[in-house]
């Protein structure tokens, strides 16, 4: 089989890696995303990449781009760290969970990245492959396997394979692969930015500064930091870009997370309708007894990126007789955030399936073993991850096990 027709659901990291990688090689691919542009949205929260990550990046990126990426990531201390309330050190976890399986090795095992940068650097070179406002809503096949992919303005694109990489609420998925359920964790979550200037460095703890910390109370209530300080910010690179990824791509900033149970947050009703300002004060009078320099955390945080989030996550199931459909990312293996290592896999599952659909497309394989192959590789490796996080996730943030 030498030419297929390839469509993406999504426009992710793990959509955009998988078309870079595809792209590449030599494969021409149609992504179809829901965000009206690649600036859409403030999708600028950090992200752990460890070297499985890194490993499907430097495959699928040509030579200047991962420079670029390499530029514009962080690399901190290795040091994930949890603390009290008081911020007295707990014992530290085991963080092999959190490493990669991979390669480059001449780069650190953890680097921390933006989303939404690495999102802006995956699309350079996709521009003519990624259709912007286009959301899959659902798909119709044919006897000859052929596929009709359904987009909401009523357009259609044909497809021989389609790929649904489009998260947690996946369309696709849930047409292709109904049995797959999404569970509440019951952790809830207030997220935000803290703009990293030099007066706010001042105030934050330095022991902060690593790859991840948390400091958690006896009650799973928690509150992390996690800095972001670009590696190389006057790279030539990035001056070549245009003015909102230059923007981007020079400014440090913290994502912090505070986390409690449903039963001591703000009613559900309440702390998704309820304005940042309001989350924000919630937050402060939840840790107003905490250590100093913790509130301190909390009031640098830019009102203005204040959001409150669910835990939830995919729950694993039996395999499935492979089709033309397949599934990736967070639209499969959604996890929860404990381990950090979410991202990743869905890295690898780009890295993954694009070996497989190049060894389609060399005649090595028919398209369907491919697939196949993909498929198991794939719910062996991130359902463990999912399970992994799962556990480590009730350890420390105290939210609910998966179901059986």
């Amino acid at each position: 089989m030498s030419e297929i027709r390839i469509v993406i659901a999504g426009g992710g990291l793990a959509g955009l890696t998988l078309a870079h990688y595809l792209n590449r090689h030599g494969l021409d691919v149609a992504v179809y995303e829901r965000d009206a542009d690649i600036a859409a949205r403030e999708a600028g929260y950090r992200i752990h990449i460890n070297s499985t990550g890194t490993s499907a990046l430097h495959a699928a990126l040509e030579p200047r781009l991962w420079q670029l990426f390499l530029a514009t990531c962080g690399m901190p201390s290795e040091d994930m760290l949890l603390f009290d309330e008081q911020l007295n050190l707990r014992p530290g976890r085991d963080r092999s969970a959190t490493e990669g399986t991979g390669v480059p090795a001449d780069i650190p095992e953890h680097l921390v990245v933006c989303r939404s940068t690495l999102r802006r650097i995956l699309y350079l070179g996709l521009e003519k492959a990624v259709h912007f406002g286009a959301r899959v809503t659902g798909y119709r096949t044919h006897p000859d396997s052929t596929i009709t992919v359904l987009l909401e303005d009523g357009a259609t694109a044909e497809a021989d394979v389609l790929i649904a990489a489009d998260g947690i609420n996946s369309a696709v998925r849930a047409q292709r692969l109904p049995q797959v359920q999404v569970a509440d964790l019951g952790s809830r979550h207030i997220a935000a930015k803290i703009h990293l200037t030099d007066e706010a460095k001042a105030k934050l703890p330095a022991e902060l500064f690593n790859a991840f910390s948390l400091a958690y109370a006896a009650d799973f209530t928690g509150l992390t930091l996690g800095p972001l300080e670009r590696t190389d910010p006057t790279s030539p690179l990035i001056a070549e870009q245009d003015p909102g990824f230059r923007r981007e791509a020079t400014a440090d900033y913290a994502l912090s997370i505070f986390n409690s149970l449903p039963d001591r947050m703000l009613p559900d009703d309440e702390l998704f309708t309820a304005g940042p300002d309001t989350l924000k004060a919630h937050v402060l009078q939840r840790v107003a007894g905490w250590h100093p320099a913790l509130v301190d955390t909390v009031r640098l945080w830019d009102t203005a990126t204040v959001q409150a989030l669910k835990c939830r996550s995919c729950v694993p199931v039996d395999a499935w007789q492979p089709s033309t459909i397949t599934v990736m990312g967070d639209a499969i293996h959604a996890m929860s955030p404990a381990l950090g290592i979410g991202a990743n896999t869905a890295l690898r599952d780009a890295h993954t399936l694009g070996k497989q659909l190049l060894a389609v497309t060399a005649g090595d394989k028919p398209l369907l073993d491919g697939i196949a192959g993909y498929e198991q590789d794939m719910r062996d490796y991130a359902y463990h991850a999912l399970r992994m996080s799962a556990f480590v996730g009730q350890k420390v943030i105290g939210h609910l096990p998966l179901p059986e």
